[in-house]
């Protein structure tokens, strides 16, 4: 169980630390989705529906056709950005050179709002218990979450884990962490 906590502590961390290098660009030069009509959701996923965990990395270079920029922090963790959209994603390649993670990259938070259908609060994220499955996240908050990380977990058979945010149009976001049975093991609200 230990071991499980432990990877789970290093899989949200990875996870954030890309959420955090898609974030940090200038926002005086992002190109926010607000007041851009011709942003949707495939606009947004464009790059992340394109990658699929176990390509290799020249299958991924091919199918995105972009230089990607390498983390200076992460070994063998890549950044695909198209530049029209600002919207991308951040592929982490295991020893063998096969995709096992990917991020959503996006400039700003809010940037993703217009894909929640409904506000979440932290005093939802508190009342949703780890072990809840996606259909009781959804019924306590409201509407679907988005889709931001894929995860294969190397102990567990590389069966998929994901990370799902709700985002509000001020920034403030529900994080869930949905283990590779479907359920819950860790919600955060951001401010």
């Amino acid at each position: 169980m230990n071991k499980l906590k432990l990877f789970w502590g290093m899989v949200i961390t990875l996870a954030f630390m890309l959420v955090l290098a898609g974030c940090s660009g200038d926002s005086t030069n992002s190109s926010s989705t607000a007041g851009r009509s011709n942003v949707s959701r495939d606009t947004v996923y464009e790059f992340y529906d394109k990658v699929k965990l176990n390509q290799t990395k020249e299958q991924v270079d091919a199918e995105l056709g972009v230089t990607p920029t390498e983390s200076s922090q992460l070994k063998n963790s890549f950044t695909y950005v198209n530049e029209d959209t600002s919207f991308g994603v951040s592929v982490l390649f295991d020893e063998n050179g096969l995709a096992t993670s990917k991020t959503l990259f996006y400039s700003m938070t809010e940037d993703l709002a217009f894909l929640t259908t409904k506000t979440v609060t932290k005093e939802q994220a508190e009342s949703i218990p780890n072990g809840a499955t996606y259909d009781e996240v959804k019924n306590i908050l409201g509407g679907e979450g988005t889709e931001t990380s894929a995860t294969q977990i190397p102990f567990e058979d590389n069966k998929v884990s994901y990370i799902r945010v709700w985002v509000n149009q001020d920034g403030t976001m529900l994080q869930a962490v949905f283990l590779t049975d479907g359920t819950t093991n860790n919600v955060m609200y951001f401010n």
